[in-house]
């Protein structure tokens, strides 16, 4: 009987497996939804940097970062052979079924994957498999996974913007000014759509990333070109819905109004403001084209800022039936990623060269960077940023705090480690994201950028050879939340490793909330590097223990924390 009970459970987990996905996602009024009716919120990531470079993901400060510029780049230290031998192992690398089903394992349910036009068409009326041959493993590990894939044209043929990103020479945006691109657009996106017309993993088409069309043509333009776009995939596909973005980087979507498809989704993208300014989005997006024209949004992009920033507009997305992209999945030591990846010495090389020039590496040299580079990006190899999951995913995040690491005293634990969680939750610091991105004004949440995305400021330690860091440039009324377990109660000699430049600061320490030590004389260290073991004081810790530090005044720098466990035989005992 258990043998057929069984069988019968795993009949009914491979029909599960194969019934997700296969039916089209639609639109319905102003939601997508499943085969169900059930409203689906498509919540990912952005595939930057996979088959679309940017220069800055790479930190190789190439002028004028694009894909071409940067394979060139390539191809000048390598070769044909080599240069290909490493994207090969790049792209595989980039994102494996240890990605995909870490992602599923959260709850993310959406990939937005940017293409490039030549991977599909290299030339006007010529087509090739090669973008089908790179895609096909995700495709079947999303299947697997219930991952839904947005495919992106995030470089069109001549470039829809003049940025590096568009794969654009960076002086004109000639899919505007050649008519003989809007045609190899308009084709592309045929044959693309005629191969996965019956794909169903494949939620929708975003037709065009972030289009600016240039001075002294009119918007009609745009919606010219999406129209053109729109028919020639529903030649070979009616089912698939189409995003379309607005002018001016996808955010002004003045002449594509009203809906011109029955499975049409208006995205824009959000970089700027703070986390609280969404009136105006409101306004904009779900009033003047959502409400007023019965049409689902979805936020292609947004990021590149901090995990307090990330929870606050995603909720508001998710509040308004938003769906969303954060920018970026995977970038070398960049915080606001979800992964991160180190800088070799090897990598370095290269990164030195592309800046400051000087004698060019030999091949074997550069090809070993390269490698290295690639090697590094691998699952394993990554940092994962889980308070950017956990901001972004976890409804619970705006009240938990959860331990970043399992630390039970006695010991040393690192002063970066604590908990997971939101601002004032787990930390209190005076600045906790960036409202300016992308203006003069703009300012970093993390001066330090290093190590984590929040509001406290992490510097890594560039005295050692060790990866270490610090909470650093700690201000009056700042705090760090931990939490620890312990096996068994006991008392503890409580121990910082402290810097300072300044004299007068001082801090105190909180056990689940009540004030236990302090205020405290930090020391003047005569250097911010210059690190002194200060004597905190004895507590006790029993099971779980929340240890609060606040800095009363700031002006100190703060490394390490120590739990050395005192001798209960050593104390005196009164007798009575």
């Amino acid at each position: 009987m258990n043998k057929i009970l069984l069988f019968i459970l795993i009949i009914i987990l491979n029909l599960t497996s194969t019934i997700f996905g296969s039916e089209f996602l639609k639109t319905q009024g102003q939601i997508i939804v499943n085969e169900n009716n059930d409203k689906v919120i498509l919540k990912g990531f952005g595939l930057g940097g996979w088959l679309v470079l940017e220069g800055y993901m790479w930190n190789c400060n190439i002028e004028h970062a694009s894909t071409t510029r940067m394979e060139n780049s390539i191809l000048d230290l390598v070769g044909e052979e080599k240069k290909n031998q490493f994207f090969n192992i790049y792209r595989e690398n980039y994102i494996t079924e240890k990605e995909i089903s870490f992602l599923s394992e959260q709850g993310f349910n959406a990939l937005r994957i940017p293409l490039h036009y030549r991977d599909f068409s290299p030339n006007l009326g010529q087509f090739i498999s090669n973008g089908f041959d790179i895609l096909e493993p995700i495709i079947e590990l999303c299947k697997k996974y219930g991952v839904y894939i947005i495919l992106d044209m995030h470089a069109a043929p001549g470039g829809q913007n003049t940025s590096d990103f568009s794969d654009s020479d960076g002086e004109e945006a000639k899919l505007f000014t050649d008519i003989n691109n809007q045609r190899w657009l308009a084709s592309t996106w045929r044959y693309i759509a005629e191969y996965y017309s019956e794909e169903t993993i494949i939620g929708a088409y975003d037709l065009l990333n972030e289009p600016v069309i240039p001075w002294g043509y009119s918007a009609e333009l745009l919606r010219n070109i999406y129209e053109r776009t729109i028919d020639s995939i529903r030649t070979v596909d009616p089912n698939h819905i189409v995003i379309i973005e607005g002018n001016w980087y996808g955010n002004d979507h003045t002449g594509l109004l009203p809906p011109f498809d029955d499975e049409m989704v208006y995205s824009f993208h959000h970089y700027i403001g703070g986390s609280t300014d969404t009136t105006t989005m409101y306004r904009q997006y779900k009033t003047d084209i959502s409400l007023d024209y019965n049409v689902p949004l979805w936020v292609g992009e947004f990021g590149e800022n901090s995990n307090y920033w990330g929870h606050n507009i995603k909720s508001f997305f998710e509040r308004n039936n938003i769906g969303w992209s954060w920018w970026n999945f995977k970038s070398v030591e960049r915080i606001s990623s979800l992964f991160s990846y180190d800088i070799t010495d090897e990598y370095q090389i290269l990164i030195d060269y592309w800046q400051q020039g000087g004698i060019k590496p030999d091949t074997n040299t550069a090809f070993n960077g390269l490698i290295s580079m690639a090697n590094s990006i691998q699952f394993d190899s990554c940092r994962i940023n889980l308070g950017l999951s956990m901001a972004l995913i976890d409804t619970s995040y705006y009240y938990n705090h959860v331990p970043f690491s399992n630390f039970s005293p006695p010991g040393l634990l690192p002063a970066v480690n604590y908990d997971i969680g939101n601002h004032e939750i787990t930390y209190f610091d005076n600045q906790v994201e960036d409202p300016n991105k992308f203006q003069e004004e703009s300012t970093a949440w993390n001066d330090g950028w290093s190590f984590r995305n929040d509001g406290v400021d992490i510097q890594k330690d560039e005295t050692n050879s060790r990866e270490e860091y610090y909470v650093c440039c700690i201000e009056n009324e700042e705090w760090m939340r931990y939490t620890m377990n312990s096996n068994k109660t006991g008392i503890f000699k409580m121990m910082a490793e402290i810097s300072s430049f300044n004299s007068g600061s001082k801090l105190s320490v909180q056990i689940d909330s009540t004030l236990a030590l302090g205020p405290i004389n930090i020391p003047n260290t005569n250097g911010w590097t210059n690190w002194r073991i200060v004597e905190l004081g004895d507590i006790t810790i029993s099971g779980k223990t929340e240890i609060k530090i606040l800095a009363n005044i700031g002006g100190f720098n703060l490394k390490n924390i120590f739990f050395e466990e005192v001798d209960l035989s050593s104390i005196p005992m009164e007798l009575k």
